[in-house]
């Protein structure tokens, strides 16, 4: 099919379920399409799920050649756009609990101010987050993902809004320690997992009205100190 720059888009990409392609969409037998299949809205967890297993994959790649060098961009992209994710997630979830909007997160890229937002809430409403022994390896990485890409451009472009030593940020110009990057990085999306999954936990144990949730145990992770 010749290609029509006037013509549209909508027809030959995009169908509704219910109707089915148009013909259109039929001709042009694109790749890659568009359904609206009336699901239910994707959040910023399914999202970060994604994400996630992506980023293991591409680690698990890294892990067997560390010397693929030319990876770094894409392995870096994978990793902040996951905890980018994952911490819009909690924020998203302690809305629901708290039954309003916990912040303004949608098209918000910094790390920093997100963390910090589901961070302090976490803290003031007593859950025990500071007795996590993974707390560490996750303050540490989103401190120092902010610090080199705090706008989130550089890993996905190559290059960023944001300067240093008088020029633009570049991907090539950054390095990681893969095996401590790593680690990080696993620690944090578990500790993430577990408290953005005990605040899910409480909204469905109220409007369940179970005394105790019978399938998840808030008290199992890594602690600093132990209960006994």
């Amino acid at each position: 099919m010749a290609y029509d720059p006037d013509d549209n888009p909508v027809d030959r990409f995009h169908f509704e379920i219910w109707s089915g392609p148009t013909e259109a969409l039929k001709a042009t037998n694109p790749s890659v399409s568009y359904c609206e299949n009336h699901n239910a809205d994707f959040d910023y967890g399914l999202a970060a799920l994604d994400f996630k297993l992506s980023a293991l994959a591409l680690m698990a790649r890294q892990r067997e050649d560390p010397h693929l060098s030319n990876w770094t961009a894409p392995v870096l992209h994978m990793i902040r756009q996951t905890l980018e994710l994952s911490l819009k997630s909690m924020i998203e979830t302690i809305g629901w609990k708290v039954g309003a909007k916990a912040g303004k997160v949608r098209f918000k890229h910094d790390l920093r101010d997100l963390w910090n937002q589901g961070r302090d809430w976490l803290i003031e409403n007593g859950y025990p987050i500071d007795n996590d022994a993974r707390l560490v390896a996750t303050d540490g990485i989103v401190e120092n993902i902010h610090a080199i890409d705090p706008t989130g451009d550089l890993f996905r472009f190559g290059t960023s809004r944001k300067k240093a030593f008088g020029r633009n940020k570049s991907s090539d110009r950054v390095g990681y320690r893969q095996d401590q990057l790593f680690e990080e990085f696993e620690q944090a999306c578990e500790f993430l997992d577990h408290w953005c999954g005990v605040v899910m936990r409480e909204i469905i144990q109220a409007e369940q009205g179970w005394e105790k949730d019978p399938f998840l145990d808030r008290e199992d992770y890594p602690k600093i100190k132990s209960d006994e």
